[in-house]
């Protein structure tokens, strides 16, 4: 054990003075002088660097592309990232992964794991000179779906769900709700909640950015009827959205998202003499994506994430070994609104597989 924490330690020790002599160097002043008079210039082969070696040294493309400040706030990110795996990590080896602890520190590796994701795709993203398009700013004051969910769980005998859902806004406040019935099984879910936006866009006026920073809380109770048991959960999660634009120009259009929070779940079971079970869980996930199109025309975005809740139809990853159902699902997410209709589109890779698609309306902003 103490051996392992040793060789953590000497790991993380080496990468952040590697790391910070890497800085040091592209932030000489000779480099500044270069950087002003090269303009950057992005494209395939900054993208491969970004991949080879990028993955490992992230801003590496960007470097390339002759854009080292943006390539240095992205290296600096990517040390951040590692910190926060390896120190909770390292952490959660030396308490036995305690009850009293593995929550918080669960949340940093993941948190760690996000940033250090983040950084590298935006890297790639950046390299590249991919650029998407410009959020919207304005919020809706009501926005509304219904669709239908097709997930395949061998332990279950549910398939289709028919889903609805509504968002209301008035200032900063949120209000929403959401249900879904399964057309081939007794099982199915609603859930109400609402929240506070501390910053961001809102129905009332436009914001500087997409970025935004929620507090949420939710309640949700999930029937299945077929084995006989009752799911309640409550929860509180704090949401973030950074437009990584203000990273660096290169990123115009590509956003992150943060997500972390607690969750309270009882298990009523329907048979005689049962004992309730309650349970926490930890809610965490971070995303990449892009907007599409331009507001006043066709727009929308895309991302692809990590959600580390187990409570859900896709529930948490199989794997072989001790480590199966511990790590969450990974995610892919889109929307694209034509005026004030659109469809959204999701999927879902976990212990199941989970695909979704909606009609959405929305109304209360200038589209």
């Amino acid at each position: 054990m103490e051996r392992l924490c040793d060789m953590l330690v000497r790991l993380s020790q080496r990468f952040a003075c590697r790391s910070l002599l890497l800085i040091g160097l592209l932030a000489s002043p000779a480099r500044a002088e270069a950087e002003k008079k090269t303009p950057p210039s992005p494209g395939p082969l900054p993208a491969a660097v970004a991949v080879v070696p990028g993955l490992l040294v992230h801003g590496a493309g960007h470097y390339a592309a002759g854009d080292p400040a943006t390539g240095r706030t992205l290296l600096a990110a990517e040390g951040i990232g590692l910190a926060g795996i390896f120190g909770p990590g390292a952490l959660l080896v030396v308490t036995g992964a305690s009850r009293r602890f593995i929550g918080a520190l669960a949340a940093g590796v993941v948190g760690g794991v996000g940033i250090f994701a983040i950084s590298g795709l935006a890297d790639i993203y950046g390299a590249s000179g991919l650029r998407g398009g410009d959020p919207v700013t304005v919020a809706p004051s009501l926005e509304t779906r219904v669709g239908a969910i097709y997930a395949y769980d061998p332990l279950f005998q549910y398939r289709w769900f028919l889903s609805q859902g509504l968002q209301g806004r008035v200032g900063s406040w949120k209000v929403q709700g959401g249900a879904a019935q399964a057309l081939d099984d007794r099982n199915g879910w609603i859930t109400l909640g609402g929240g506070y936006r501390l910053w961001g866009p809102g129905p009332e006026g436009a914001s500087r950015d997409g970025s935004f920073l929620d507090v949420d809380v939710a309640g949700t109770q999930h029937r299945y009827g077929t084995e006989r048991f009752v799911h309640w959960t409550g929860e509180v999660q704090v949401n973030g959205r950074l437009d990584l634009v203000r990273v660096g120009p290169s990123l115009r259009g590509s956003f992150a998202e943060l997500g972390v929070g607690r969750a309270l779940q009882i298990y009523e079971y329907r048979v005689r003499g049962a004992v309730a079970d309650i349970n926490e869980l930890l809610l965490a996930r971070f995303a990449f994506g892009w907007y599409l199109g331009r507001p006043g025309s066709s727009n929308g975005e895309v991302s692809f994430g990590y959600d580390h809740r187990h409570d859900g139809l896709a529930a948490g990853l199989k794997l072989r070994g001790l480590g199966s159902g511990v790590a969450g699902h990974f995610e892919a997410r889109g929307r694209w609104f034509r005026g004030a209709w659109g469809v959204g589109a999701e999927a879902q890779v976990g212990s199941a597989y989970v695909v979704g698609l909606s009609l959405l309306f929305r109304q209360g902003g200038p589209w």
